[in-house]
């Protein structure tokens, strides 16, 4: 018999073609189903709030205005009737750093040892796990792009002495310091040296016409040309009495939390991270030169990308186009008032917030102009996240593959006089609610119009990303991934989790929360007074707050049946003693027992660094499962009838 009549054995190919793919998997599976790996976008949004998107409340409240007042959204709105809205998602560290590095990553702030704003260094530290841009890289064959704001520092990937190693994103189209040296922002931050010691900040206008307007002038402060420019910009900063400020380094007179933008809304730095990266797409297999002056290659059309647009809209400098700001500038909002009992309710952490984030100094006027510019720079967003989705989805059809679009409302939310207070970091709804839309062509995993109301977490957006690309996420080589696929929640596929935590840190030290769909309570985590963990703190004191008393551990326990506006704490109330107990066990032994990283971070890149310590006296805390036995008989009447929680 000869070679060429002999006939394969289907059993034998298959048991060969079992072998190699046991032994080659990370060489098959870029190939593999290469045409059928989505396109995926994801578009994150700095300080955004829920109520600034009509649609988010509908689904809430049922009408298209928030609580405050008017609000403006028609791509947005438009991107949740094609997709799925998980309107009950929280984000687990209220400050950009942390809370991307918890997107990014999928893991909570106590598993990475980022509680704030530390620089990356893990190098050689076992606990550490690849971001998502890397997985997707090496494990399914995607190329990589960002434009924008990645809020990660100085990390470990792209580290500044060493230009030439490894990038989080193979292909980064730049950031505002790049698009700024080349005039196309409107606005940005310097500070002086002088004899190597650190000077104070000037702020640069950028105007259409190329000029430079720069305050308080390259030769110090000028009050005449200083208030020329505040009038010419109408700009409302943040003041503190006595000279202290909420956002301080952002310029003499600390942040800006209002004005109009020098710059026409084609012209806004971001508006050129969403042109840069549709150039890019456009340019697909070709050479060219970018907008900032370097050759570049568009991507592969035969492979998959994966684009990342970190928009800074609404983050201070709140500066809307002028066409924008008309839209809402004669508008009256309803502006939150701080009352004394719920000033009295502040635990100390959260009084000291008050301190530094309060508005009660600022004027009814003010506070209108703060609040309708807020509404108009998101309005002036919607317009980019528009344009961004749409031409991506386009050059995803022309060249038949599938996609999907994440829609971040917000690295985190932002207090708008709620609590007496602005900015973020705190334990508040306020400032942890941030809900998401995604949006696929595969209308089956995220059905056009849903809107799901089980509680979903900012580290759901990693596994999600990693199952779309077809990654096998429940292989033991994912068991550190703190989230879910939201194609599950959003399927009904498992069980809905009876909470959500948070670890807010900075600003306000140490601090961590936990949520039901009844209660939220929160609590002082551990006893230094700073946010950071210091090489003399790393380790030491883990356990404090499970042996520290109630008073000790700053409690806030607010009952949402009654309660949703979070005014009333009843932490100490005797009727809810029950609810605390339970509530704070289950907190502590996710936070600080369940794999919980304590490291020191450092600024310097390079430098050797000890072992982080890792508490793990509750392993498997974080189950998704909690019961509250319910409070004695009378808890929440006084919250019930206060007019301030109806």
């Amino acid at each position: 018999m000869t070679a060429k009549n002999v006939r394969p054995n289907p059993k034998t190919a298959i048991a060969w073609l079992v072998i190699i793919t046991s032994l080659f998997p990370c060489c098959l599976l870029p190939a593999q189903d290469a045409g059928q790996r989505p396109n995926i976008l994801w578009i994150i949004t700095d300080d955004q709030r829920p109520d600034s998107i009509a649609a988010f409340n509908r689904i809430r409240h049922g009408v298209a205005e928030g609580p405050l007042g008017k609000v403006l959204s028609p791509n947005v709105d438009r991107l949740a009737a094609m997709g799925t809205t998980f309107i009950n998602t929280f984000n687990q560290n209220p400050g950009c750093a942390p809370s991307r590095t918890c997107m990014h990553t999928g893991r909570y702030s106590h598993r990475t040892g980022v509680y704030g704003f530390e620089y990356y260094n893990p190098a050689g530290q076992a606990f550490w796990k690849p971001m998502v841009p890397e997985i997707l890289r090496d494990q399914a064959g995607y190329q990589t792009i960002t434009a924008g704001k990645q809020g990660l520092r100085d990390q470990h990937f792209a580290n500044k002495k060493n230009p030439d190693g490894p990038l989080l994103y193979e292909t980064d189209l730049g950031y505002r310091n790049e698009f700024a040296a080349k005039g196309l922002v409107e606005w940005h931050p310097e500070t002086k040296w002088s004899g190597g010691k650190k000077g104070p900040k000037v702020e640069t206008f950028f105007l259409p016409d190329g000029t430079k307007l720069v305050w308080p002038g390259e030769a110090g402060a000028s009050p005449d040309g200083s208030e020329t420019i505040r009038e010419r910009f109408h700009l409302f900063r943040d003041y503190r009495p006595g000279g202290g400020s909420l956002s301080g380094d952002e310029g003499e007179g600390g942040g800006i939390l209002g004005g109009v933008n020098p710059k026409r809304g084609d012209q806004t730095r971001d508006a050129n991270f969403a042109a840069t990266l549709l150039n890019h797409l456009d340019h697909a297999g070709q050479e060219y030169t970018d907008v900032l002056g370097r050759p570049r290659k568009g991507p592969d059309p035969e492979k998959p990308v994966f684009i990342h647009c970190g928009f800074e809209f609404p983050h201070t400098p709140v500066l809307p186009p002028a066409e924008f700001r008309e839209k809402f500038k004669n508008l009256r909002y309803e502006i939150p008032k701080l009352t004394p009992e719920e000033l009295a309710g502040f635990p100390p952490q959260i009084a000291k917030a008050f301190k530094n984030e309060g508005s009660d100094h600022f004027t009814d006027a003010e506070k209108q102009q703060m609040v309708s510019d807020y509404y108009a720079y998101c309005a002036y967003g919607d317009s980019l996240v528009g344009q961004l989705a749409d031409g991506f989805i386009r050059f995803s059809e022309e060249r038949g593959r599938p996609w999907l679009v994440l829609y971040v409302c917000g690295d985190n939310g932002w207090k708008l006089n709620e609590h007496g207070m602005i900015s973020k970091f705190l334990h508040y709804d306020h400032d942890l609610h941030n809900p998401i839309v995604v949006v696929s062509s595969d209308k089956k995993s995220f059905p056009a119009g849903k809107a799901v109301t089980d509680f979903a977490q900012f580290v759901d957006m990693a596994p999600t990303f990693l199952a779309a690309a077809g990654i096998d996420i429940a292989s033991p080589e994912y068991a550190y991934l703190d989230g879910r696929d939201l194609a599950k929640t959003a399927a009904g596929a498992m069980p809905p989790r009876d909470y959500i935590i948070a670890e807010p840190a900075w600003v306000v030290g140490p601090r961590a929360v936990i949520r039901t769909k009844e209660y939220k309570f929160a609590m002082k985590v551990r006893p230094q007074k700073g946010s950071a963990v210091t090489p003399a703190s790393a380790g030491k004191e883990i356990e404090w707050a499970i042996r520290a008393d109630l008073q000790e551990i700053e409690p806030a326990l607010f009952d949402l049946r009654v309660d949703p506006a979070e005014i009333h704490n009843v932490a100490l109330d005797p009727h809810y003693r029950a609810v605390v107990d339970a509530l704070r066990k289950k907190l502590q032994d996710i936070v600080l027992g369940d794999g919980r990283v304590e490291i020191a971070w450092s600024k310097r890149s390079g430098e050797a660094k000890p072992a982080p310590e890792i508490s793990n006296f509750a392993p498997g805390a974080d189950d998704g499962r909690l019961e509250v036995a319910a409070p004695l008989s009378g808890a929440g009447d006084a919250a019930a009838t206060s007019p301030e929680s109806r």
